[in-house]
C-alpha cells in the first residue's frame, strides 16, 4: 500500500483475545488488502500476543496498533480512536473474533454504490467445526426462531440491498467516515448496543444502509451454554436500553420477554385456579411446537440429525433473552461490559 493511500480504514477492539491475530491475518490475505489499512485498537495483556502483534506491525505498515483501554464504555471508545486513526474515506469496524471473506474488502466498497450510502453491513456467517456447544448456538441464531436477527447470520439473497438500521450486526459493518462524524461516532455512554444505536441514528439522519450478503465474515459464537447465556441476556439488555433511548420500538423484539412474564405469572397463580393451569399448559404446548418446527427446519438445513440438540438452545436464547429485558427495566443501565465483569470475577 502506498504511503497514506487506503481507501478502506478497518478498525478491530480488542481485549487481546487468541483469535485477534487470525482476524488480523484473514485481512491481511484478502483481495485488495494493498489498500486497506488495519487498526488493532485496545491494550493486550498476554505478553507472547503483545509480542507477536509488534512484530506483525513492525514489518507490515498496513498494521498499526493503538495501545488503549477504557474502564467505562470500552468498546465504543476504542472505536472512536480508531475512527480517528484513521486515515480512507471508509471505515470498516469488525469484532477480534471473526474471519473475513476473501472478497470482503471488495464487497463492501462495491455496496457503497452512491454518496446517499452512509452505512453498509454484510452477513455474520457461523464458521463450521465448533465444538457440540457452539455449534448448537450459532444455528439457533441462525433459525427462524431468533426472528429477523437471522437475515444478518445468513448470507440470503446475493443481491445488494437496502436495509433497516436493526439489519446491521456490530461485528462486520463499514461507515463512510463523513456520516460516521456527522453523528459523533459510537456513543461511549451507551454500551452494550453502540452499534445498533449508531445504525439508528444513520438511518434518521436520512442516510441509506446497505447489506451486501458477499461481504460475509466467519464469527465465531460463544461456545459454552454459560456464554451463550450471557451474550443473548446481553442482547436483551441493550434492546431495552435502546427504546428506552428513543429507538423505534420494533413489538417483535419484546415477545420473549411477555414470553418469559407470562410464563411466570400462569405458574405462580395456576394453583389459584385450574383454567390458568390449562392456559400454561397450552401455552407450553404451543411453544413446543413452534421450538420442534424451528428445530427440523434447522436440521434439514444442516443436514445433520445431531443438531436436533437445537430444541434446547432456542428455549435458552429465548429465555436468556427475556430475562435481560427484564432486568434491564428493573435495574436499568447496568455495564455489562467486559471489563466490569472481569472486575466482578465472572468473566467467561
Amino acid at each position: 500500500m502506498a504511503e497514506g493511500s487506503p481507501i478502506l480504514s478497518v478498525v478491530i477492539p480488542t481485549m487481546g483475545r487468541e483469535t485477534l491475530l487470525p482476524t488480523v491475518q484473514s485481512i491481511l490475505d484478502s483481495d485488495h488488502s494493498d489498500q486497506v489499512e488495519i487498526i488493532v485498537a485496545g491494550s493486550i495483556s498476554d505478553a507472547e500476543m503483545q509480542e507477536s502483534l509488534g512484530r506483525l506491525v513492525a514489518a507490515d505498515s498496513r498494521v498499526r496498533h493503538l495501545d488503549v483501554s477504557y474502564s467505562t464504555g470500552d468498546s465504543s471508545r476504542k472505536k472512536n480512536d480508531g475512527l480517528s486513526a484513521s486515515r480512507a474515506e471508509f471505515v470498516a469496524f469488525i469484532d477480534d473474533d471473526v474471519i473475513v471473506a476473501g472478497n470482503w474488502p471488495r464487497s463492501l466498497l462495491e455496496a457503497f454504490t452512491d454518496d446517499a450510502v452512509g452505512l453498509v453491513g454484510g452477513p455474520a456467517l457461523v464458521p463450521d467445526g465448533l465444538p457440540l456447544s457452539g455449534r448448537l448456538a450459532g444455528w439457533a441464531l441462525m433459525s427462524k426462531a431468533s426472528g429477523y436477527s437471522r437475515e444478518r447470520l445468513v448470507a440470503g439473497k446475493a443481491q445488494i440491498r437496502a436495509v433497516r438500521w436493526s439489519r446491521i450486526i456490530g461485528c462486520n459493518m463499514a461507515y463512510r467516515k463523513s456520516v460516521l462524524m456527522e453523528i459523533d461516532g459510537f456513543n461511549p455512554r451507551f454500551w452494550p448496543g453502540e452499534e445498533m444505536l449508531a445504525s439508528y441514528l444513520t438511518e434518521k439522519a436520512g442516510h441509506t444502509l446497505n447489506f451486501n450478503p458477499g461481504a460475509s465474515v466467519h464469527h465465531f459464537p460463544r461456545s459454552t451454554i454459560h456464554g451463550f447465556w450471557k451474550q443473548i441476556y446481553g442482547y436483551g439488555a441493550t434492546r431495552i436500553r435502546l427504546i428506552r433511548a428513543g429507538v423505534e420500538l420494533e413489538p417483535v423484539t419484546l415477545v420473549p420477554l411477555l414470553f418469559v412474564v407470562s410464563t411466570l405469572v400462569l405458574a405462580a397463580f395456576s394453583f389459584i385456579h385450574s383454567a390458568l393451569g390449562l392456559l400454561l399448559a397450552f401455552e407450553l404446548l404451543l411453544y413446543g411446537l413452534f421450538d420442534a418446527w424451528c428445530t427440523a427446519d434447522v436440521i434439514r438445513q444442516s443436514g445433520r440429525p445431531s443438531n436436533i440438540l437445537v430444541f434446547f438452545f432456542i428455549p435458552l436464547m429465548h429465555v436468556s433473552y427475556g430475562v435481560g429485558a427484564g432486568v434491564e427495566l428493573i435495574l436499568p443501565n447496568r455495564d455489562l461490559s467486559e471489563n466490569a465483569v472481569s472486575a466482578d470475577g465472572g468473566g467467561d
